[in-house]
């Protein structure tokens, strides 16, 4: 099948002689045997053998194949199958052969070329993407401009920046050495953008200074007027953003006369002024520095945040005026009181220079008018550090009324839950008002303290104040029975859990279409985790019915049967969820579910003893996502444990020790694959740091796996009192882990080395 591929004659040019004979032979005898058939006769008899005194030995190649050439061969198989597929319209298929074929021989540009057209005709964007990153440089330029902009531009809304970057970089060496046109000037423009972004800003320099070529000679790179508005706009920011550069880029004649540009064309006096003036500080001239900021003052900046007034503090700093700050501030902030980062700023250098009344002043007006996490945390400061437990109460429960949750409020919030003092009074507070005045307990107060009360594990108190901010904000229901479900199921408080999710059911606090507000999925979850199975299922099913396009949903049912160890089930539903949702590539959720059932789905298959389909399962996952290290591990450590592969597996297991050093597993898998290779000082050395690093965690769970290898390899490298030690604590875990199989036989073999 894979030779007889139509255009693929070029690639067998890199096939050993012999071996392309000895499948056109092959084919010979197919081909004819086949036209036999056709014609209802048998198949022409060979010649009577020749009867030899001495039985002929098998033909040995001088050189063996090395692994790394077998790879090659089957790259190349791979690669042509993938065309021949190509040609019959099943591009599903040639995809994956392109996608195995670069996984056995990473050099292969022409195959990689292959994946991205295939993977955008497939509209698998996603696919593309992740391909493309990991091509060479050499290899992009071959790509093409629009699919490398097209994926550049995924890659900037997806923030990632210096991804993007580097494919345009790619695009911009290849056009090396040629005419200088229109498009050169859109990627540089693109380039010099997203090292902005990333913080590398003599490379955003470089390229914008390509791009100020083009304006000051606009015939050279073929750009009309109508092309040059387009690119620098109405209101100088391009200008500007030049400016900023070059700026942090140190290179200051060019970066002030950007910013002049952008003051020509939008004519803002302050805006210049304060760029001028940043220019003056960075070069060292904080007397002209501060020149430029009074001058800027003048025109009540709004728009451009704490930047001006933090370089204030540091020019008067440079001049050696460090004490005149706060007073320049306050008469700034009197002249324009409602400049909001003028204030913020000045609420700040209150605070540093110990002035806590002045600063929560200015503070609690802004929390009323503009809010912002930053007031939130100063007063918590100041209230928890002046022990005002009222006035502390309420700034709570504005925050958590503003943004829903204790954790966004940093270490501010962390002083507040250590304090075992504070937080009673706090509790205690707020039952006094409630029994004062229930009116003034606001939905935020009761919601803060519920939250406090779950963050210190005292379920009683957090029900009490989750049924009142409940009572004091019944349109807030849905949200307040899902943050406390969730709560107590991170507590391990499963049953209770379950039954506050049933509640928002039974109450029906949200519309059952709202995805956000499944308490179905929420209710399996719970159910599952108490051990309630079959009700769980029943859970999950309602859940699918009101979520069919929604992978996760469907999952639930799977993990349920997983949790309960009913495999064969998981199994099945698991299998069922691939089919159901795999030729749809439309959801990057659904992809990542996929992705996330794949690696179960090869796991339950080890389970079973499935070692074949446990590796298909990873592969799978390769195809689409080359980057992940976790199948990487898995599938190298599966063909190490089955003593195949191991040149590939060592790659495997390497790759993943690379990305992520201080994983146990990887460095267990490494240590088992140089076992395998018979390197067993090197298997002893990995596995050693596997066990170290057990000792920083709480013990995941296969520990004992871990020094059962390590006995192995001490055996074998001729340490066989340390073996029988690791072997031993190996016995111990296997026996906790509730594996008395797995510990009959690593005693079994402690008997055998005695």
């Amino acid at each position: 099948m894979y030779i007889t591929a139509t255009g693929c004659c070029s690639i067998w040019r890199h096939v050993p002689a012999l071996l392309l004979l000895s499948v056109v032979v092959t084919l010979g005898i197919d081909s004819a045997a086949a036209r036999a058939a056709e014609q209802g006769r048998s198949a022409p008899h060979a010649a009577d053998p020749l009867i030899l005194d001495d039985v002929p030995e098998p033909l040995r190649p001088a050189h063996p194949r090395t692994p790394e050439q077998r790879d090659r061969i089957d790259a190349i198989a791979l690669f042509a199958a993938g065309r021949a597929l190509e040609g019959k319209d099943r591009y599903a298929e040639a995809l994956q052969n392109y996608q195995r074929a670069l996984r056995l021989d990473p050099q292969a540009g022409a195959v990689a070329r292959a994946i991205l057209p295939m993977a955008v005709v497939l509209k698998r964007e996603a696919v593309a993407t992740r391909y493309m990153l990991q091509m060479k440089s050499e290899d992009l330029q071959s790509v093409g401009l629009p699919l490398i902009e097209y994926i550049a531009d995924r890659l900037d809304k997806q923030g990632e920046w210096t991804s993007a970057a580097r494919l345009y970089e790619a695009v911009a060496a290849g056009r090396a050495g040629t005419e200088e046109t229109k498009a050169d000037v859109r990627i540089r423009m693109a380039m010099g953008r997203l090292y902005y972004i990333s913080e590398q800003y003599a490379k955003a320099a470089d390229n914008f200074n390509v791009v100020l070529r083009a304006l000051e000679d606009p015939e050279q790179f073929g750009l009309d007027e109508q092309w040059k508005k387009r690119l620098l706009g109405t209101d100088g920011a391009t200008y500007n953003l030049f400016g900023e550069c070059l700026l942090l880029a140190d290179r200051f004649d060019p970066a002030t006369s950007a910013f002049r540009n952008a003051h020509g064309v939008s004519k803002d006096d302050g805006v210049l002024q304060f760029n001028l003036a940043r220019v003056y500080a960075r070069r060292k001239q904080p007397k002209r520095a501060l020149k430029a900021l009074e001058a800027c003052f003048e025109h009540h900046l709004a728009d451009e945040g704490l930047a001006p007034y933090a370089l204030l503090g540091e020019v008067l700093e440079q001049l050696g005026k460090k004490d005149e700050l706060l007073p320049r501030l306050e008469k700034l902030h009197d002249d324009d009181a409602d400049n909001v980062s003028l204030a913020y700023y000045l609420a700040g250098r209150y605070r540093e220079a110990d002035r806590p009344d002045d600063a929560e002043k200015l503070y609690r007006g802004l929390a009323q008018e503009e809010p912002s996490l930053t007031g939130y945390r100063a007063l918590i400061d100041i209230y928890r550090s002046t022990n005002r437990d009222e006035a502390l109460l309420e700034i709570l429960g504005e925050a958590v009324d503003d943004v829903g949750v204790l954790e966004t409020l940093g270490e501010e919030i962390e002083a507040v839950v250590a304090d075992d003092a504070l937080v009673g009074k706090l509790f205690d507070r707020a039952r006094k008002i409630q029994q004062e005045d229930p009116d003034k307990l606001t939905h935020g107060m009761a919601l803060a303290m519920a939250l406090l009360a779950i963050e210190k594990k005292q379920h009683e108190t957090a029900a009490e104040f989750f049924e009142l901010a409940m009572k004091a904000e019944p349109d807030s229901k849905a949200e307040t029975l899902l943050l406390w479900g969730i709560g107590l199921l991170l507590d391990d408080r499963a049953a209770e859990a379950a039954k506050l999710f049933q509640r928002a059911i039974d109450e029906k606090v949200m519309p059952e279409s709202n995805a956000a507000f499944c308490y179905y999925y929420y209710l399996s979850g719970a159910l599952a985790m108490d051990d309630r199975t079959d009700e769980a299922l029943v859970a999950a099913e309602k859940s699918v019915k009101l979520h069919r396009d929604r992978a996760r949903y469907h999952a639930r049912k799977a993990w349920v049967l997983y949790r309960a160890k009913r495999y064969d089930e998981a199994i099945e539903a698991y299998t069922e969820l691939v089919k159901r949702f795999d030729p749809n590539h439309a959801s990057p959720e659904n992809r990542e579910v996929l992705r996330e059932t794949r690696l179960v789905l090869s796991a339950l298959c080890v389970e079973k003893e499935d070692y074949a389909k446990a590796q298909q399962w990873l592969e799978e996952v390769l195809d689409e996502f080359p980057g992940d290290v976790g199948a990487s591990n898995d599938l190298g450590y599966l063909w190490a444990d089955g003593n195949k592969n191991l040149h590939r597996a060592i790659k495997m297991v390497r790759l993943a020790v690379d990305a992520e050093p201080e994983n146990v597993a990887y460095r267990d898998s490494l240590g088992w694959t140089y076992y395998r290779l018979g390197r067993f000082d090197e298997a002893v050395a990995e596995l050693q740091k596997a066990v170290e690093l057990l000792d920083k965690e709480d013990g995941p769970s296969g520990n004992a796996v871990i020094f059962d290898h390590l006995g192995d390899a001490y055996l074998k490298a001729n340490k066989p009192a340390k073996a029988k030690e690791a072997w031993r604590r190996a016995i111990e875990l296997f026996n906790e882990e509730e594996e008395p199989e797995k510990a009959k036989k690593v005693e079994e073999k402690m008997k055998k080395h005695e």
